[in-house]
């Protein structure tokens, strides 16, 4: 049974009722909990909390009969009417019953076995290409440790089974440019090419899990909101995977990859020095949407007997979606070359 606790503090001060200030923490020990997804049962509004357990709501187009919720993977659902929201909230989020954990998990399958599941039902899962998503875009670039060229602006994505197509509105939120012209190594492309999971990821790790050709893989079993989750590890002597997959559909709920051999030869001319990616979703109408997705992705490489360490940081937020497109966002990026260059 769910447990919702949660306090109200109220302002003398008379606030925007569109805006309701969050504070996320742990029931047990009153300590704020980052990454906690935000969102409402109707709207397809998405919030995140920071570090500092915080996350601010724009209530604006949210219907007062719609309810917000609270989730974070081992924890309890927090669920909230609207017409109940305040200006100031603190919201506490009980840990699951590791009891319940436990009854739940009763399975004869192995890491290996899911994962084909995922595989086999993964186009059924992976139905993104209905939405228009309205993300918040940062590419951060650091050459040489010392000149650095920073972008950050509200996209709009629609996806397509191995394409892509981005529109902007024109303009950037906010950027810094370190004068270098781009170079043709960083491409927006290589980064989402990976957003099919099981080409790019998943059939390698079955590869790996059946053949044997890891140092560890563990298998076990949380909660998300409603659902149970399987959490499967998989570790290598190059890199480390961990994924989170809905115990009933079989659906990617969490991704994160991390190599662990530095230097690693990328290409002729490339060397890897660290990467790691992560993708997470949200539950949606009994299915999971893209959440979130960010990259590191950092290299040395040599052109024109130019030694270069660049360092590159991505970062992307979906903020809303909707079947239909957003009318504001009508001028064309070219997601196969530096995003940039749709910005000069």
């Amino acid at each position: 049974m769910k447990k919702l606790f949660y306090l109200f503090t109220l302002f003398t001060i008379c606030l925007n009722a569109q805006i309701v200030n969050l504070k996320i923490l742990d029931l047990s020990d009153n300590l704020p909990l980052d990454d906690a997804d935000i969102y409402f049962k109707n709207s397809t509004k998405n919030f995140v909390s920071d570090q500092e357990g915080k996350a601010v709501v724009d209530l604006s187009n949210v219907t007062q009969n719609d309810e917000l919720i609270v989730s974070k993977k081992d924890y309890q659902d927090a669920i909230i009417k609207v017409s109940e929201l305040k200006p100031e909230m603190i919201i506490k989020l009980e840990k699951v019953s590791e009891v319940e954990l436990k009854e739940a998990f009763v399975t004869n399958l192995k890491a290996e076995d899911i994962l084909q599941k995922v595989i086999e039902n993964y186009d059924k899962n992976f139905n993104i290409e209905q939405y228009y998503f309205l993300v918040n875009f940062q590419q951060d670039l650091l050459f040489n440790n010392n000149e650095r060229d920073f972008i950050d602006a509200d996209l709009q994505f629609k996806f397509k089974r191995g394409d892509l197509k981005i529109k902007s509105k024109g303009i950037v939120n906010n950027e810094i440019k370190s004068g270098r012209e781009p170079n043709s190594n960083i491409r927006l492309i290589y980064y989402l090419e990976s957003i099919y999971l099981k080409e790019k990821y998943i059939k390698q790790f079955v590869y790996l899990l059946k053949e044997k050709k890891y140092e560890e893989s563990n298998l076990s079993l949380t909660k998300y909101g409603d659902s149970f989750v399987y959490e499967v590890t998989i570790k290598t002597k190059s890199r480390d995977v961990f994924l989170t997959i809905d115990k009933d559909t079989f659906a990617v709920v969490e991704f994160y990859w991390e190599t662990t051999i530095p230097e690693t030869k990328y290409s002729e001319n490339e060397f890897l020095r660290e990467a790691k990616v992560v993708y997470k979703y949200r539950p949606h109408n009994g299915n999971w949407l893209l959440k979130e997705t960010s990259a590191i992705w950092n290299t040395t490489y040599e052109k024109d007997d130019e030694k270069t360490d660049l360092d590159m940081n991505f970062s992307i937020i979906v903020n809303d979606y909707n079947t239909q497109p957003f009318s504001e966002f009508n001028k064309s990026v070219n997601e196969k070359m530096d995003i940039r260059r749709s910005f000069k």
